[in-house]
């Protein structure tokens, strides 16, 4: 392979390797790239938005999180809050808009809340175990 002048290099859209399943050389191809006119790739709010909510609530995880119109029910205008396990994302991306469920713990009902609202929870597996993790007040008292 030595002899081989585009070894292990590349020389124009070439590159030679030594095979993992023969005793051969492998020669590759390359895609070759034109630098000369850089493009200014846009990256769309509402998918840089999507997809961080993707990587953040997996299915299954804790959460918490506002009901849908709860505000407009209540007289004082105090939303209400859920907490259970995440469900599921419904996307239309023709009309940018995201909706979020979690199934509800008390009455295993699946619920839309606010994506906005999202919240991860830090619990501990006892609540009324003297391990739980401490509040803020209670961390620094």
């Amino acid at each position: 392979m030595k002899g081989i002048p585009f070894y292990g290099k590349g020389d124009f859209n070439w590159v030679a390797t030594q095979s993992e399943f023969s005793n051969g050389i492998a020669i590759k191809m390359l895609p070759l790239s034109d630098l000369s006119r850089p493009q200014v790739v846009n990256i769309d709010q509402f998918d840089a938005e999507l997809k961080e909510l993707t990587t953040t609530f997996k299915k299954g995880v804790r959460i918490g999180g506002i009901k849908i119109n709860s505000t407009f029910k209540d007289k004082d205008g105090n939303p209400e809050t859920i907490i259970g396990k995440f469900d599921s994302f419904k996307i239309d991306r023709k009309n940018k808009n995201i909706r979020a469920y979690i199934l509800d713990e008390l009455t295993n009902k699946l619920v839309e809340v606010y994506p906005q609202t999202l919240s991860r929870l830090n619990e501990s597996l006892s609540r009324t175990s003297s391990n739980r993790a401490k509040t803020f007040l209670e961390f620094v008292i």
